[in-house]
């Protein structure tokens, strides 16, 4: 299936000693060159229009590597001209049909959108919004009723929809499961816990319901008891104790202070499962910004190379160039989280420690930045991620794939644009666009031949 392709010409090239770096000028150079170009009505998240995979070029990469003469600003230009009417990846359309109509010119995979006539289809969409929201089928009589009462009844239903068992506690944890990756094993229950991951799922659902502000996913300072409905401000105490035996119970509960939470990035659980035993938590950090940022730093998404980085601060032998690629990215994303407790099997058991505030764990964490902004700590680094348009994108790309079982299409991207860029007007309620998403083509359109 064609995704919405947002054009990854995020990276440009500059020649020097025969050798092709990485830098950041291409965007704007590139959007200059072709404004109405599908990855220009979006900001670019990536660098795959050139890159396989950092550092290594795709074939539009390496054409666009040997027709560069000269600084990026004086050849990038000319050598897209060249381009334009060449067909890099040999799939049939031209790289200018790519660039203009959703396609990626180095990758033969994604092939650029056709003329698709789409109509609204009230029944359609009433249809699928009791399925996908309800958990149920549409009955005869719901189709009179729709029938009679249009969007109003539709609407109607949703709204009830919403706040009911099966979207709340159902459909909003499956699509938590990427998030927060549940180990039986290891959390709730299991032999060896090390976290109860109940309290990551409790959180995620209720800040996605009630027309609540979802940026709370990355700041709330509470919790929810999935119980009890009860939101608890302060600490909330391990319901079994220290245990050795055949059961190991080295956690449990919530034991960070109040302020140094945010929201789901800061849950025992997420800690505890993505730290371990990480003196520099890399892996945390990319958790938060694949899960919550739709950015994966493994497919060279989100590259904003920090200078002087990476340091290789825990000398794990990064510094070479096919790893500092996206090291110079992810070591600053980290840095703040590197005063959060990770698994201490000691201090651990003994003092519930996992995943509390400790400034002095290392001396990293001032020294954070994200998106190539500096921030001083943790929650400096969830303020710019959950204000970013990376977050009202993935917020909405989660609803849209879960109802949809895919990315949204090239010719959908004007529909799936408006439906993230109108988040803060509806003061970041998922409820309110999830009203607005059910009335667009790409959820209630059939196709017209």
């Amino acid at each position: 299936m064609l995704k919405v392709l947002r054009f990854l010409l995020s990276t440009s090239f500059v020649v020097a000693s025969g050798s092709v770096y990485a830098t950041t000028e291409a965007t704007d150079l590139f959007c200059q060159k072709y404004p109405k170009a599908t990855a220009c009505a979006d900001k670019p998240t990536s660098c795959g229009v050139c890159h396989a995979g950092p550092p290594s070029l795709n074939d539009f990469g390496q054409n666009i590597k040997m027709e560069l003469d000269g600084t990026i600003t004086e050849s990038l230009l000319v050598a897209l001209d060249k381009l334009e009417d060449g067909d890099s990846d040999q799939d049939g359309a031209t790289n200018i049909d790519e660039i203009l109509n959703g396609g990626e010119p180095g990758n033969k995979s994604v092939q650029p959108a056709g003329e698709i006539n789409v109509e609204y289809d009230i029944a359609l969409a009433y249809k699928r919004m009791k399925s996908v929201f309800c958990g149920t089928s549409a009955s005869y009589q719901d189709m009179k009723q729709l029938e009679a009462e249009g969007a109003t009844f539709l609407h109607n239903e949703l709204t009830q929809c919403l706040e009911g068992a099966y979207w709340k506690d159902e459909a909003l944890h499956r699509i938590a499961d990427a998030k927060i990756q549940p180990l039986a094993t290891i959390g709730y229950g299991g032999n060896v816990v090390i976290g109860d991951y109940r309290w990551d799922y409790w959180l995620y659902s209720y800040v996605m319901t009630g027309d609540r502000d979802a940026r709370e996913l990355l700041s709330a300072t509470y919790h929810i008891d999935g119980r009890t409905g009860e939101k608890i401000e302060g600490n909330v105490r391990r319901e079994e104790g220290a245990t050795l035996g055949e059961r190991i119970v080295i956690a449990g509960g919530q034991p960070l202070a109040a302020n140094r939470r945010a929201g789901m990035m800061t849950t025992q659980w997420f800690i505890s499962n993505f730290t371990m035993f990480a003196e520099l938590p890399r892996n945390t950090a990319s958790q938060v910004y694949r899960a919550y940022l739709g950015l994966d730093i493994a497919k060279g998404e989100g590259l904003t190379p920090v200078p002087g980085e990476p340091r290789d601060v825990d000398n794990k032998n990064i510094a070479q160039p096919a790893c500092a690629v996206c090291h110079s990215t992810l070591d600053p994303l980290a840095y703040a989280y590197s005063t959060y407790n990770g698994i201490d099997p000691v201090n651990a058991f003994l003092f519930n420690s996992i995943g509390t505030y400790n400034a002095g764990r290392q001396p990293w964490e001032s020294d954070g930045a994200i998106f190539g902004q500096p921030v001083n700590d943790l929650l400096e680094w969830a303020e710019v991620a959950r204000n970013s348009d990376a977050f009202k994108k993935n917020l909405v790309k989660d609803i849209f794939h879960y109802a949809l079982s895919r990315d949204p299409f090239a010719h959908e991207a004007d529909e799936f644009k408006a439906l993230w860029e109108g988040l803060p007007e509806d003061a970041y309620s998922v409820n309110k666009m999830i009203h607005k998403f059910v009335d667009t083509k790409a959820f209630g359109g059939r196709v017209v031949k």
